[in-house]
């Protein structure tokens, strides 16, 4: 449905805009990072370490201006383990299925 939407908008003409900041995912402050629950919870995360559990697992994380973000999952499969280095503005989503536990670090930048 969503494709054959996005299809026709474009068959008209019409551009369609994706932002590709974190301004939009979340409201959290400046120096913070934004953590996207799988249970569509939201938390703003300060300056220092947090460890989520996959109960609920972290799907999502963005960098709010003004902060690096550290995010190391872990998990059964490959796609589970990763380290990502996120910069001010960025965005990056986590693959929850086998997802063990998920460390985000906050620094200021």
């Amino acid at each position: 449905m969503i494709r054959g939407l996005a299809a026709a908008a474009l068959g008209s003409g019409a551009v369609l805009a994706i932002p590709q900041t974190a301004a939009a995912d979340g409201p959290c402050p400046v120096g913070t990072a934004s953590v996207f629950l799988n249970d569509a919870t939201h938390h703003c995360q300060g300056a220092g370490t947090t460890t989520y559990t996959a109960r609920p697992a972290v799907a999502k994380v963005c960098a709010m201006s003004g902060t690096a973000v550290t995010v190391d999952s872990d998990g059964a499969r490959r796609v589970n383990r990763q380290h990502i280095e996120l910069d001010p503005g960025h965005c990056t989503r986590l693959e929850i299925g086998g997802q063990y536990s998920a460390t985000v670090q906050v620094s200021p930048r």
